[in-house]
């Protein structure tokens, strides 16, 4: 099991990571022209950047940053990505636990921005998230079944993630861009 500190973790993004990520969000988001570090309220609900675009759409991303050394556990050396399947996991304290952020209905987020320690990964990924929160609807069980999943400590309670290469998740995001139109329906 993994130990965490939430708070750590909070400054260690919002510290040499968000350079990086500003440029990285530039990058990849044709037409933006600022981006704004949302405050801590903000950042806990899910959106950590506000990116606006030339005629003033604003683009709410979730960064999600993997410390150095992920890749080691990478099996054939390709990216994976953490996808949490529980905030809170449940417990005698919370029977019914938290959904993670990969499942929740409720979020704002545009995008989840995944980005890796260099030493791990140069590559990023910038995915829309309600095609990735449908996709691990759909799939979060297999993918359970089928790759690591870990719980850590976050101190008071205990998260936990699935850890999907990316090949994987864009197979399923694939998927749920395809459908058949709904017949009979007025």
């Amino acid at each position: 099991m993994i130990r965490r500190n939430f708070g750590e973790d909070l400054h260690w993004s919002q510290g040499q990571v968000r350079d990086t990520c500003e440029a990285t969000i530039r990058d990849m988001l044709t037409g933006c022209v600022k981006i704004e570090k949302t405050d801590t309220e903000t950042d806990k609900s899910g959106i950590d950047y506000y990116a606006t675009l030339r005629r003033g759409a604003r683009v709410g991303i979730d960064h999600k940053a993997r410390r150095a050394g992920c890749s080691k556990f990478w099996k054939d050396g390709h990216d994976e990505l953490a996808l949490e399947t529980w905030s809170v996991c449940p417990s005698d304290e919370c029977p019914k636990g938290k959904a993670g952020w990969t499942l929740d209905e409720s979020k704002q987020t545009d995008y989840t921005l995944h980005t890796f320690d260099p030493a791990d990964s140069v590559n990023c990924y910038l995915i829309p998230f309600q095609l990735l929160r449908v996709s691990f609807r759909k799939h979060g069980r297999t993918w359970c079944e089928h790759f690591r999943v870990e719980k850590q400590c976050s101190g008071g309670w205990y998260s936990e993630c699935v850890f999907v290469p990316i090949w994987c998740v864009f197979e399923a995001i694939t998927e749920a861009m395809e459908s058949r139109i709904a017949v009979g329906v007025r």
